[in-house]
């Protein structure tokens, strides 16, 4: 009985030796696999859309610097910008008034992902409309140059609004 313990243990260890060979093999292998490179620049797009949208009263122009930095570290290393960045940069430029550089950005969105340009669209008729309305409400000459009008007469009691607790 000896004699069939002493062939089963050199039979186990050499198949032991060989896993053991394989699995190094293996971790050799998986070691020296590179990540797979992200196929967009996201840096702080995420972060920006998240503030955006919480609204606690974020700096739309920090905001913006912080996404045209994006753009130029995205252009140096030769990465493109994800789906949306153009759109939310565009939307930026409009909060802080500046039509034409948010309607360039939401054209080139459309140009750059075809399948946005139904939305777009519709941010850009959005936009158009909103500084359509910006315009005509802008007085055509400067206040102080307007002749001065009488004092508003004074509404009747019966079409003011009633006071609470009254």
């Amino acid at each position: 009985m000896s004699n069939n313990l002493a062939k089963a243990r050199p039979r186990a260890l050499a198949r032991m030796g060989r896993a053991m060979a394989v699995v190094a093999l293996a971790g050799l292998l998986g070691a020296c696999a590179q990540q797979p490179k992200s196929m967009y620049s996201w840096q702080s797009y995420q972060p920006s859309v998240y503030a955006y949208l919480k609204d606690d009263g974020a700096d739309y122009a920090a905001q913006s610097l912080a996404m045209e930095k994006n753009i130029e570290t995205a252009r140096a290393s030769n990465a493109q910008l994800p789906p949306g960045f153009r759109a939310h940069l565009g939307m930026l430029y409009l909060k802080l008034g500046d039509g034409a550089k948010g309607l360039e950005q939401l054209e080139g969105e459309k140009a750059a992902f075809p399948e946005s340009k139904p939305f777009m669209d519709f941010l850009l008729r959005n936009a158009s409309k909103t500084a359509d309305n910006a315009a005509s409400a802008a007085p055509s000459e400067p206040a102080s140059a307007a002749p001065s009008a009488a004092p508003a007469a004074p509404t009747p009691a019966s079409a003011q609004p009633a006071k609470k607790g009254a």
